[in-house]
C-alpha cells in the first residue's frame, strides 16, 4: 500500500520497518471524492490466503509495526471484519512484540463487526472521519459522520480506557477552521486518542479538487488544539497521513 498510494512517508517509515497492506481485494463498494479506488458492486469473496501472504512478507521483511487496511466492502454481511480478525490473529503467530494497527471502514455500523475486530486485539483501531460533517455528502457520499463516531466510540469502549483509538482528517477541501476544531472535539468526545491531520492532495482528475494548500502555521495550530483537548498523540503537517504515527 505504501508504494502503491505513493506515500511521501514512505522512507521515513520503512527506516523503522513499518508497513501498511491493503486487504479484501483491489476495488471498493463506494465512491469516494477523496480516492481513486475503482468502485464495484459485485466483488469476489475475500482471499482466504491473503492473511498467510501478509505473515510471509512481515516475516521476509523484518517487519516490526504494521497498519492493515482496506477497502469498503458493504457486499459483505461482517463488511470483512471477519478477515480483519483473521490477519490479526494470524500476525500475532509471529512474535508478541509485533505492533499491529488496523484502520477499518464503518463496517455500515454493525457492532458485532467493530468488535470481532477489537476482541482480535490489535495494538490500534483506526477509522478515519476524514472531513467535516458539512461537507460529507461531496467527500464521502455513502458514509454518515455520527456513524463513523459511533465506531470510535463503541471500539473505545470495547476495548477499555487503555485500548488505543485513532482517526485522521484531510485538510483542504473546504473546510473552515472552527470547522476543523469541532471535529476534534467531537473525535475527543467519542474517545479517540490520536488524531491524525495532513493536506488532501488529487489523487487523479476523476477525483476532488484541493481547495486550498494550508500554509504551515495552520497545522502548527492544530496541533495546539490536539494538545489542548487532550489527545494522547497526534501529527498535524502537510505530509501527515493517517497511518503515519502509531
Amino acid at each position: 500500500m505504501c508504494q502503491s498510494a505513493r506515500c511521501p512517508n514512505i522512507y521515513d517509515c520503512f527506516s523503522k520497518k513499518k508497513c501498511t497492506f491493503l486487504i479484501l481485494g483491489n476495488y471498493c463498494t463506494r465512491s469516494c471524492g477523496f480516492c481513486a479506488i475503482e468502485t464495484k458492486s459485485e466483488l469476489l469473496l475475500p482471499d482466504k490466503k491473503e492473511p498467510f501472504n501478509i505473515k510471509e512478507a512481515v516475516e521476509r521483511l523484518g517487519v516490526r509495526s504494521i497498519v492493515i487496511t482496506s477497502v469498503t466492502r458493504d457486499d459483505l454481511d461482517d463488511g470483512g471484519a471477519g478477515h480483519f480478525a483473521d490477519c490479526i490473529a494470524i500476525l500475532r503467530d509471529i512474535r508478541e512484540d509485533l505492533k499491529i494497527e488496523v484502520l477499518v471502514p464503518d463496517f455500515l455500523g454493525k457492532s458485532d463487526a467493530v468488535e470481532r475486530v477489537v476482541r482480535a486485539g490489535p495494538d490500534v483501531f483506526s477509522h478515519n472521519i476524514e472531513t467535516v460533517p458539512r461537507l460529507y455528502k461531496r467527500v464521502r457520499p455513502e458514509a454518515d459522520y455520527k456513524r463513523s463516531l459511533d465506531v470510535i466510540r463503541y471500539a473505545k469502549e470495547l476495548g477499555g480506557p487503555d485500548f488505543i483509538t485513532k482517526s485522521g482528517l484531510m485538510a483542504g477541501l473546504g473546510e473552515a477552521q472552527d470547522e476543523i476544531y469541532k471535529t476534534m472535539q467531537d473525535l475527543k468526545g467519542a474517545g479517540c486518542d490520536i488524531v491524525t491531520i495532513g493536506q488532501y492532495l488529487r489523487p487523479d482528475s476523476e477525483c476532488l479538487e484541493v481547495e486550498e494548500f494550508l500554509a504551515p502555521e495552520k497545522f502548527i495550530r492544530f496541533s495546539k488544539w490536539a494538545e489542548d483537548l487532550g489527545f494522547k498523540r497526534f501529527s498535524c503537517s502537510p505530509f501527515t497521513r493517517s497511518s503515519y504515527l502509531e
